[in-house]
């Protein structure tokens, strides 16, 4: 076959005869509008490659984070037309200015955008024009789509009940163990009395255990001499063998250590001049890292955050620190950061009977983390329906609960003491907190079996069997990825600040 070929092309190339030359002659006048046509396509081509650039420009015009503070559709649109506009003029080949669409919708809501722009144009013909084809039609879309960065309200509900006294570090633990012989910080407005039965080694004198002490000046009490060592008038007898009231050597404890009005310190106290960090004091810290973290994100969204802080432990001691403010309050993140200061332990109330709630309740010993009480003052505190956080008229912020614990239910529901994971009825509540559109996001304190070593052993046996079970009811009860751990020698402010971030992810841009 290629022989055949190449001897017909030695055949044609010999060939004398005028026929050849006219059949040439006449295939010359197609082929050069074949190639002219060819060239106009490939200018059409390169043209629409061009405007379609110019279209994904515009289209991004409109969800621009400068763009998405702008509520009115209209001066979306126009931003985006002026974007198209402006860089399409005077480009070569376009037969005359392109007809441009620009549609702006709302897919996902008020604080979502979607902005479409298609375009019609014509590439001017340089060859094909001989033929009176004038231009070749071209045309594209592109579309956009964001969702902007809501304002919001965060109310925070921080666990505050006596597990939260537990060491956040291992050698935390390791010194509050060796030292008084139990693993967290006990809060007792009666220690004494405490101390010489149950927690034989809670009140310490500054010898023995190393108290770290400052001279604020010096007192009677008694008609004994003292020296006051803290700033919140803490003191000390000045010496515990002569010249001191008989309750100083109580039985032979060492009752030195004495609070301002004349109760003695608890290891609570104790932790706390040790610098030990505990759960309830890494608190103050995240939040007061948190607000500084909000307070960047509203500046660099240009977005109004406010938030709210309360702690829980009994039902009855459900605390509000600071209220939500107004929309107009712009220094309320400032003010919940310095608010952190009073996040505190709760004290049991050992005056009016072994281990009671603050306010001296009977019959609910020893409850102290009601999370049905929580969810219900938290529920009733937050809006009925969560706003979509956007600056359209009627709109309100949308609305997240934060709820730092150990996850632990310790309270009188039904039947009497739970000790035990999220029961059930409690992720109901928090279902029906969702079901209100509020996101509802969850720092679990991983409850640990340090926490219960120093307890009663048939409490001790029933928080151990709840403890594999309290991660899976809390995530239950978070919003869908809204549950983040923080174990021992993690950092809880690191921790809080990363949750906030993912709870926030929708504030974001996407093509």
């Amino acid at each position: 076959m290629i022989r055949t070929f190449c001897t017909l092309l030695r055949r044609l190339a010999s060939e004398r005869r005028g026929g050849v030359l006219m059949l040439f002659a006449i295939s010359l006048v197609p082929m050069i509008f074949a190639t002219g046509m060819g060239i106009d396509y490939a200018r059409a081509v390169r043209l629409r490659t061009k405007l379609n650039a110019i279209a994904d420009a515009a289209a991004l015009a409109g969800v621009s984070q400068p763009m998405m503070n702008v509520v009115d559709d209209t001066q979306v649109r126009a931003a985006a037309l002026a974007m198209f506009n402006g860089q399409s003029a005077g480009l070569e080949g376009l037969a005359a200015a392109p007809q441009i669409t620009v549609v702006v919708t709302h897919p996902e809501g008020a604080t979502s955008r979607a902005v479409a722009v298609t375009y019609t144009a014509g590439s001017t013909n340089m060859f094909a024009s001989i033929l009176n084809l004038r231009s070749i039609g071209i045309g594209g879309a592109s579309t956009a789509t964001a969702t902007a960065a809501p304002n919001v309200d965060f109310y925070l509900a921080l666990d505050t009940s006596p597990s939260m006294a537990l060491a956040t570090t291992t050698a935390g633990m390791t010194l509050m163990d060796t030292v008084l012989k139990c693993t967290f910080a006990c809060h007792s407005n009666n220690m004494a009395a405490v101390s010489t039965s149950s927690f034989p080694n809670l009140i310490v004198d500054t010898t023995k255990f190393s108290i770290n002490k400052k001279n604020y000046g010096t007192k009677t009490v008694g008609g004994f001499p003292a020296t006051v060592i803290d700033a919140n008038g803490t003191y000390i007898f000045d010496n515990k063998t002569t010249n001191v009231p008989a309750r100083c050597n109580q039985g032979g404890k060492d009752l030195c250590v004495y609070n301002s009005n004349g109760t003695a310190v608890d290891s609570y106290w104790y932790a706390l001049n040790q610098g030990v960090r505990m759960r309830v004091t890494d608190e103050r810290a995240a939040i007061r890292d948190l607000m500084t973290l909000a307070m960047q994100y509203a500046d660099q969204n240009k977005r109004r955050y406010h938030a709210s802080l309360h702690t829980f432990d009994h039902k009855s001691n459900f605390k509000t620190l600071v209220t939500m403010p107004n929309p107009s309050a712009a220094a309320n993140l400032t003010a919940v950061s310095n608010a952190a200061d009073a996040i505190d332990l709760v004290t049991v109330n050992d005056l009016a009977g072994g281990g009671r709630p603050p306010n001296g309740e009977s019959g609910t010993e020893y409850l102290f983390t009601s999370l049905e009480s929580v969810l219900t003052q938290m529920g009733a505190i937050m809006p009925a329906k969560s706003g979509q956080g956007s600056d359209q008229p009627g709109d309100t912020p949308q609305a997240m609960m934060f709820l730092v614990t150990d996850g632990m239910s310790d309270e009188n529901i039904g039947s009497g003491r739970t000790r035990s994971a999220m029961r059930d009825q409690q992720v109901a509540q928090c279902n029906a907190i969702k079901a209100r559109g509020i996101r509802l996001a969850i720092l679990y304190t991983e409850y640990t079996a340090e926490s219960i070593k120093d307890d009663e052993p048939n409490q001790r046996a029933l928080a151990q069997a709840a403890i594999p079970n309290i991660a899976p009811q809390l995530t239950k009860c978070a919003s869908p990825g809204l549950l983040y751990t923080v174990k021992t020698d993690q950092s809880m402010s690191t921790a809080l600040q990363a949750l906030f971030a993912k709870a926030m992810v929708t504030a974001r841009l996407t093509q």
